[in-house]
């Protein structure tokens, strides 16, 4: 949503002047200064997975940037936070969480700033490889720890199973990067018993729970639409603008092909 952010779109002129019709021009400049200041306020997003699971390709591919996600150093009792701006002009705090499971007093001290952070966050976005075998630890983290701390905030929770790409049988076409038939088949049927498992265990809403290749840019909307829905009333401040899958596509033909379906 880029109201008031840059330069307008015919459709979102239209609206502008709408606005200013019904309200007047004095109200009109008092609600404009209002959503510029709520709009300074950053969503906050926590990130927690562990290493490899491709955290910083998921925050670049969900909202189209080139950052580096800073990762906690092992043993810290900080969280790291970063504000970035995004490319419709919002901006996004991303803090960024270790990971838990790999060492018991190393636990102790990250659960110090579990307890710290995620009550504050707009979002925690809690990322894990599709295909991992170790789900029922992620599973005892997420409902021992993380849902432990949230509260009654669990709501706010929204678990991506990144990777998708890697799963078979079956492999990926890179020619229109997509899965092949027999891939698609098997990442939609293990990716949905891993939501029902994971919606029964933790007791949310199976829409908390999103599979896709951040690497490869599948299925990210879908990823985002949890997140916004997620983040409640602040879920109009996030860019709607994720990485563009054609812009992988190896073969240029069918890369101009689908450019031109998706412009109709």
């Amino acid at each position: 949503m880029s109201l008031f952010r840059k330069k307008a779109s015919p459709e979102q002129e239209e609206l502008i002047n709408k606005l200013r019709g019904v309200l007047g021009e004095k109200e009109f400049k008092q609600f404009q200064r209002i959503f510029q200041d709520e709009l300074a306020k950053p969503p906050k997003v926590a990130i927690i997975g562990k290493a490899g699971v491709g955290k910083s390709t998921t925050i670049n591919s969900l909202f189209n940037l080139e950052e580096k996600v800073s990762h906690s150093d092992t043993g810290t009792t900080q969280d790291n936070e970063r504000v970035v701006r995004l490319p419709d002009g919002g901006k996004l705090a991303i803090i960024d969480m270790p990971g838990m499971g790999e060492d018991i007093e190393l636990d102790r001290r990250y659960m110090e700033i579990y307890r710290r952070v995620l009550p504050q966050s707009d979002v925690v976005l809690y990322v894990l490889q599709a295909n991992t075998r170790a789900l029922e630890q992620d599973q005892k983290i997420l409902r021992d720890i993380v849902q432990n701390v949230m509260g009654n905030l669990k709501g706010r929770l929204v678990i991506g199973l990144n990777q998708v790409d890697k799963m078979g049988p079956g492999s990926w076409n890179d020619k229109f990067n997509f899965p092949s038939p027999e891939q698609q088949d098997n990442i939609d049927r293990k990716c949905q018993d891993i939501q029902q498992k994971i919606s029964r265990s933790l007791g949310i809403k199976v829409e908390q729970i999103e599979y896709y290749s951040a690497i490869k840019r599948f299925r990210l909307w879908f990823l985002l639409a949890a997140i916004i829905k997620s983040a409640g009333n602040v879920g109009w401040k996030f860019s709607l603008n994720p990485a563009d899958p054609t812009e992988l596509i190896s073969n240029p033909e069918v890369r101009e092909i689908f450019i031109d379906k998706l412009a109709q």
